[in-house]
């Protein structure tokens, strides 16, 4: 082979690998940046999504394809896998059907869970009883997780 083919062919060679890097570095970055909230809901949910006054808005972080959704506190919102639930995902077969509730009380914003099969965790802790929440922190259920906004 000549020079300069073998020139040619390291050039190539070389975008190929900026071309690599560039992609991993997209999947990095679209993976790890902030969710937006979203002020649509579910299909098959009931919960309201408008914020009102100081009302607690709770928005799933994971899984993926749900992130960014949205649900205001009233005063209470179910959670679980049948439609007849405030926030149901029937697409997350860790979570029960009637899985967890939210509630709004005088002394703040708990959460119960409803006997669940896998547990109802806040900030990684198992929820037994009743546990309030906070702004900031993280609830699961199943491999559903919302975090507390307000």
């Amino acid at each position: 082979m000549t020079d300069q083919v073998l020139n040619a062919l390291k050039l190539v060679l070389l975008a190929l690998i900026y071309l690599f890097f560039a992609r991993v570095l997209w999947a990095v970055w679209s993976e790890v940046r902030t969710p937006v909230a979203t002020t649509g809901k579910l299909p098959g949910t009931r919960g309201k999504t408008k914020k009102r006054g100081g009302a607690s808005v709770f928005v799933i972080v994971e899984p993926r394809q749900h992130r960014g959704a949205s649900f205001t506190l009233s005063n209470s919102l179910t959670l679980g896998r049948v439609a007849d639930n405030d926030i149901a995902l029937d697409d997350d077969t860790f979570m029960s059907s009637h899985h967890a509730r939210i509630e709004l009380r005088p002394e703040g914003v708990w959460v119960v869970d409803l006997d669940s099969t896998n547990g109802t965790f806040v900030n990684g802790q198992r929820v037994t009883g009743d546990r309030s929440l906070r702004k900031g922190d993280r609830l699961q259920v199943g491999s559903t997780v919302l975090e507390m906004r307000s």
